[in-house]
């Protein structure tokens, strides 16, 4: 049975007060956040060596709350043995749950992970179907701040450099639910996969920095 094994995790922390000079969200009274996820299918290997192919994903973006709700439905892939850290035969949901909560207590400043050779780049579309008025609305509010590309008739945004330009992680954590796909298919991360040591290793969290 093939299963996803998860090798590592990263978070950042994104000031609030960083966000709102760019775009007037009512999230943005509170810090935000990036999750980021380093795993592989068990049975995909690079090439026709040994080693597992892996790749780095966002999982969570938004205000810490919501991504950890996010988490809890993750986890549950845990229960059926669909998902498991790496170095180990199986792994608990609230094991997998505490670590990704104790990663995002921990979250770093945008620059730490991009000084580690981490990048994160948004995108996304107009989701499909009928548009409504409140749809609209919040269509016309983003053309504001920035123009989209278009694909055939689907306004389209991309190219979010979510960790280097707070613009651009200002538009992607306000404007990014315009597209109903999972957050995973909102973004491209790419950073060092085969570490001996965790990413955020000897890194100091953002809130411990800036104090």
């Amino acid at each position: 049975m093939s299963y996803r094994i998860v090798y590592d995790l990263a978070a950042v922390r994104i000031p609030a007060e960083t966000l709102r000079p760019h775009v007037a969200d009512s999230s943005f009274y509170a810090d935000q956040y990036l999750l980021m996820e380093l795993g592989g299918d068990n049975n995909l290997y690079e090439g026709r060596g040994s080693v597992r192919v892996r790749s780095w994903s966002l999982i969570g973006a938004g205000q810490d709350w919501r991504i950890m709700r996010q988490v809890v439905t993750y986890a549950a892939a845990c229960e059926g043995g669909g998902m498991r850290f790496s170095g180990v035969s199986d792994t608990l949901a609230e094991t997998y749950i505490r670590k990704c909560r104790n990663v995002l207590r921990d979250a770093v400043g945008a620059q730490a992970l991009l000084d580690r050779g981490m990048t994160c780049t948004g995108h996304f579309a107009l989701r499909k179907g009928p548009v409504s008025a409140w749809l609209q609305k919040r269509v016309d509010e983003l053309s504001t701040i920035k123009a989209p590309e278009r694909t055939g008739e689907t306004p389209v945004w991309s190219w979010l450099n979510l960790l280097r330009d707070p613009k651009d992680a200002a538009i992607f954590l306000a404007y990014s639910d315009l597209d109903d796909a999972p957050v995973y298919n909102r973004a491209t991360v790419h950073g060092p996969c085969h570490e001996r040591h965790s990413i955020m290793k000897g890194l100091t969290p953002f809130v411990e920095r800036a104090a």
